[in-house]
Order: structure tokens, then C-alpha cells, then sequence
């Protein structure tokens, strides 16, 4: 079934949903881990996206308690959904900066207290895939086709919107309808759709197929190397449990060095969390990991937002990174 392409009207329901889940969570009590439970305990939630790795790597490593962490992991696929959820249901959630700005705008007090991944240009993990069969073997081409999208208010679809716009195609002439991750490579291959915004680990599932083509990485279209994808929490956790989020990046940064030297292991994590095949997971080229706060590219985003998505207002950009100290 087609979704709305996206217009302001729709960026503004999105966040709505936000706001909702907020009021919703306002009326369930207060949160153990922010009030009168053990700070050390982190309730984060993310998805299946490869940026996730070494938080789930440092779970199974042992490495948060070896920094006094206890983490409770919830996954949670539509992780748009996660910035009203924080303080009451989650401390920490992967976001991406589209989602933190237009929530920020919204009312939603968060920040970014950890980096994820870096989008560069040897190790890229935005993808838009097209087929021979449909025809899209260029972006040019997307004119009057369907795109499958993960969602329509992240950063890959405002990328591509953007890359769009250089190459002279109007956004609004490209069909939109949303395809989970998990499903990109079935729909693409059968036609239902002509080609797909997606990341890693499931680009490599979609390119399997003869016909899929890589048309490029819509990041690297905004910026030479960017961020699009991060770790946030609530501005007051942030600002209250500061030790807390530097033991948080720290286990990161030695989940990343696990991952560097002991790749197959690290695949199986991926394999658990994901749900994807072996040749998939076996395949897949693991992301540029990174816990760096770069405030730099929140503005690129926001601008990007402005361009292509119609977001009217202003932001607070340094009230969206945490300190690192």
C-alpha cells in the first residue's frame, strides 16, 4: 500500500506521535533508572541496523559490566517512535538526526550523548539500489517510480530527496511506500517496488540479486564524511548522569576494537539481532564505527530538512549534543 509522499503536514503528524508517546509515557509513573533506581542500569532500544553492533557486542562481551552497566536492551524496528519514549520506557535510543531536530522543534528535550557510525566515502552505509528488470539502473531514473523507503522522516529518504534535487528530478514525481529492512530484497526482486532507500546489514541482502544495481549513497551527497546515525537520551539524564554516559561511549569504544579483531564473532552478534542469513551477514560490510559527537553535522541535516522537507523553525542546535567530558 503507497504512503503520502512527505510534506511538512506529514513530518509535523510524525512528530505528533512523538508527542503523543510522551503524554502517554507522562501518565505511567516515574522511571526507575531516572529517579529512584540505580543510575548505572541503561534501558536502550534500537533496531537491526548494523550501527547498533557494538552495543549489542558489548552485551554479549561482558564489556558493560565491566564498566558497571547493567543494560536492559528492548529492540524496537520503528525507531522514530523511540524520542517520546525516553525517560519513561528508555534511557538511551539510536535516532537520527532528522528524528532529534524535528523533535526538538517539537518540544522534546534531547540530545545526542554518543555517536553510532560515520558515513565516508570508502566505507559508505547509505544505499539506493535500483533494478535492471524495473528499469533504474540511475537516480535520474526514479522519476514516476516506486521507492521503497525504511521510513519517510529519516535521514536516508531526506538524503535522497536532496540528491534528487541536484540531478534535476522532482521528489514529488517518485512514489514512496515503506518497506522494513528485512523485506527490501524480496520486494525488490518480485517488482513490487523499483528500488529501494536502505543501509547496512541489508544492502548487502538486496545487492545479492543479479538485477539489483547500486546507484550510490545519498549521505555523500550533503557532506564528504557524515554522521547519520546516533545515540540519544533526554537532556536532564544526559545532564544528571554524565559519569553514566561516559562509561556508556566507553564501552562502546572497546566493543569497536572487539569488533575490529574478532570479526566472526562479532557477525554472529549480528546475526542474533538482525534475523538476516548467513550469506547476508557473511557479506555485509560493517559500518565506520564512531561514539564522536559532531555537532558540525546537525547542521547539514537541518538544512537538508529545510530544503527538501519544508521544516519552517528554529532549533537549538547545541541544546542537542551532550558534553563528552
Amino acid at each position: 500500500m503507497a504512503i503520502p509522499r512527505v510534506t511538512p503536514r506529514l513530518a509535523t503528524a510524525a512528530v505528533a506521535g512523538l508527542l503523543a508517546l510522551t503524554a502517554a509515557g507522562c501518565a505511567a509513573g516515574p522511571s526507575a533508572a531516572n529517579d529512584d533506581g540505580d543510575p548505572r542500569t541503561l534501558r536502550i532500544a534500537h533496531n537491526s541496523n548494523a550501527a547498533a553492533l557494538p552495543v549489542q557486542v558489548a552485551i554479549a562481551e561482558g564489556i558493560f559490566t565491566k564498566h558497571d552497566l547493567k543494560v536492559e536492551f528492548t529492540k524496537v524496528e520503528n525507531i522514530g517512535t523511540l524520542p517520546g519514549t525516553l525517560g519513561r520506557s528508555f534511557d538511551v535510543a539510536l535516532s537520527v538526526p532528522t528524528t532529534v531536530i524535528a523533535a526538538a522543534q517539537q518540544g522534546i528535550p534531547v540530545t545526542q550523548v554518543s555517536g553510532a557510525t560515520l558515513d565516508v566515502e570508502d566505507n559508505p552505509t547509505g544505499f539506493v539500489i535500483g533494478s535492471k528488470k524495473s528499469g533504474v539502473t540511475d537516480i535520474k531514473q526514479l522519476a514516476g517510480k516506486t521507492l521503497g523507503v525504511l521510513t519517510e522522516t529519516g535521514t536516508t529518504h531526506t538524503a535522497t530527496k536532496a540528491w534528487l534535487r541536484q540531478e534535476g528530478v522532482d521528489p514529488a514525481s517518485v512514489d514512496i511506500v515503506q518497506v522494513d529492512g528485512p523485506a527490501q530484497a524480496d520486494q525488490l526482486a518480485a517488482g513490487r517496488v523499483d528500488a529501494v532507500e536502505t543501509v547496512m546489514p541489508f544492502a548487502t541482502n538486496v545487492l545479492r540479486d543479479k538485477d539489483a544495481v547500486n546507484l550510490g549513497d545519498p549521505y555523500l551527497k550533503l557532506a564528504p564524511e557524515l554522521s547519520a546515525i546516533l545515540w540519544i537520551a533526554k537532556q536532564d539524564f544526559a545532564a544528571q548522569h554524565a559519569d553514566v554516559l561516559k562509561d556508556f561511549r566507553a564501552s562502546l569504544d572497546e566493543a569497536q576494537e572487539f569488533i575490529k579483531g574478532n570479526d566472526p564473532k562479532a557477525r554472529e552478534v549480528l546475526k542474533d539481532y538482525t534475523g538476516l542469513p548467513d550469506p547476508a551477514i557473511k557479506a555485509a560490510v560493517l559500518p565506520t564505527y564512531t561514539t564522536e559527537i559532531r555537532p558540525d553535522d546537525l547542521k547539514v541535516w537541518l538544512q537538508a530538512m529545510k530544503d527538501v522537507d519544508g521544516f519552517k523553525g528554529d532549533v537549538d542546535l547545541d541544546a542537542l549534543v551532550a558534553s563528552q567530558n
